[in-house]
Formats: C-alpha cells, structure tokens, sequence
C-alpha cells in the first residue's frame, strides 16, 4: 500500500519548485484521462447531485451508548446543515445568474464593455459559490471531528455510522475536487474506499483517483522527481482501469480499450 502522506509532504515541497511555463512533451498530442473518461458520476450513483440524509442510528445498549449517540447526532446534523446549506446558496447563486442575463444596461453602447461587464459579473458569482463551499467544508470538517471522537467500535462498526462517515466524505471529495485541491482528494478518496467494501466498489472514487494521480504525475514531472513521477503513473493506471471494471464491466470493449492504453503506459 502507498504511503501517501509522504507523498503530501513531498508534493508540499514540489509545489514550491514547479518552474514556470513547464510543459510534459510526453503529454502533447496523446489522449489524457479526462478525454477517455465519463466527466460525471454514473446514474443512480450516491456520487451526483443529489444527496439523501442519514437515517436515525438505531439504539446501541454500550456504555458510552449517551456519548456516541449525542456525537452522532451532532455530526449528522452538521452533515445536513452543510447539504441544505450549499444547495439553498447554490439555488441563490443560479438565480441570480439567470436574473442578470435578463437585464439590459444602456450605457454599455459596445460590444466589448458588455462582454466585460458579463465577464466581472461571472468572476462576482464565482467568488460567492467559492465562499459557498468554503462554509459548506468547514461544516463537514466540523461533522469529521465529532465522528472521529466516537471510540466504542461497536458504534463505529454500525450502519448508520458508516453511512454517515461515507455521506461527509463524498461531499467534502466533491468540494475539494471542484477547488482542485487534488492532494486532499487523493487523501480522503483512498480514506473512502478504506471505510467500506462497498465503497470500493463504486466507480465513481476510481475515476477520481486516476484524475488526481494524473495531475500529481504533471506536477512529479514538471518538478524533475522520477521517483514519485513513476509512482503517480501507476497509482493513474491501476484505478483508471478499476474504474473501467466497475463502470463498463471486464469484457466490455469499453475496458478494452482503456486496457491497451493503460498496457501502452499511457
């Protein structure tokens, strides 16, 4: 298993040494993982949009039974409050989108200040959904918290636990891969995936996971580091073609095809 917090702590130090206008020449012209990849989460998949809430977590007869249960219902109420949060601002945000579109400004007399103003109204509604999400993490990191001090493990071997756990990590992986902040989803995907066998057998953290090795094998490469460029490469291939598994199925030409180009180190 990859030690992956040494690689957090190395790509810390990469990321101060990345020299600017770098380029992979390997990259140029070649097909990249976004392109071969499907760009959103499969149907029916507790990765989309929409998300459900946790159901009660049923009585436990432990000692600590008042504890675990006050900690679990705090943390699901946080885990609520940042999905009803983000989706009422997120709401907000497209309204106000769609009513500025409708507006007409008479002083812009040329096409170049109305494209402007369109221009510096987009920056304004995305400096709004950027604070949106900001919250909404500090929410969720807040339910984390109160999760990781329920210590009985019959508690943290329970359902309602685990769903809980996987609930708030799906939607802080979502927020911190629109951040691009790939370090963090690479770190609380393969957190996921250790929480539950069924949770590795989703596709959806696999496609993710081969997006981020992708972009920390650019970023191992532009920083002239073999060793974790080579690593990053594998860790790409090896959930590029788990996901083909789950999503298009073994024998499908789907996977074949990603196959021959995982088996052309691509």
């Amino acid at each position: 298993m990859v030690n992956h917090r040494r690689f957090f702590w190395v790509l810390i130090l990469l990321s101060f040494q990345i020299p600017l206008g770098a380029t992979d020449p390997n990259q140029t012209g070649e097909t990249r993982v976004e392109s071969i990849l499907p760009t959103r989460p499969e149907s029916g998949s507790p990765w989309g949009d929409s998300t459900q809430a946790i159901g009660t977590i049923p009585v436990l007869d432990f000692v600590d039974e008042k504890n675990s249960q006050k900690r679990w219902s705090d943390a699901n109420k946080e885990y609520s409050l940042a999905l009803d949060g983000f989706e009422t601002g997120k709401k907000g945000i497209d309204k106000r989108r769609e009513d500025f579109k409708k507006e007409v400004f008479y002083e812009d007399r040329y096409e170049w200040q109305k494209v402007t103003r369109k221009e510096n109204k987009e920056k304004e509604f995305q400096k709004q959904l950027y604070e949106l999400r900001t919250q909404t993490t500090l929410r969720l990191v807040k339910a984390m918290n109160l999760l990781d001090k329920i210590e009985n493990p019959k508690v943290k071997e329970s359902a309602s636990y685990i769903d809980l756990k996987s609930g708030i990590y799906r939607e802080y992986i979502k927020h911190q891969e629109s951040f691009k902040n790939y370090l963090q989803v690479i770190d609380f995907t393969t957190r996921y995936i250790e929480i539950s066998s069924k949770n590795e057998m989703e596709a959806e953290p696999h496609r993710l996971l081969a997006l981020s090795y992708e972009k920390m094998e650019q970023t191992a490469f532009r920083s002239k580091n073999q060793e974790l460029y080579y690593e990053f490469k594998e860790l790409k291939k090896k959930h590029l073609l788990r996901f083909a598994e789950l999503h298009y199925g073994r024998e499908s030409k789907e996977y074949a095809a990603i196959e021959e180009k995982v088996g052309k180190d691509f």
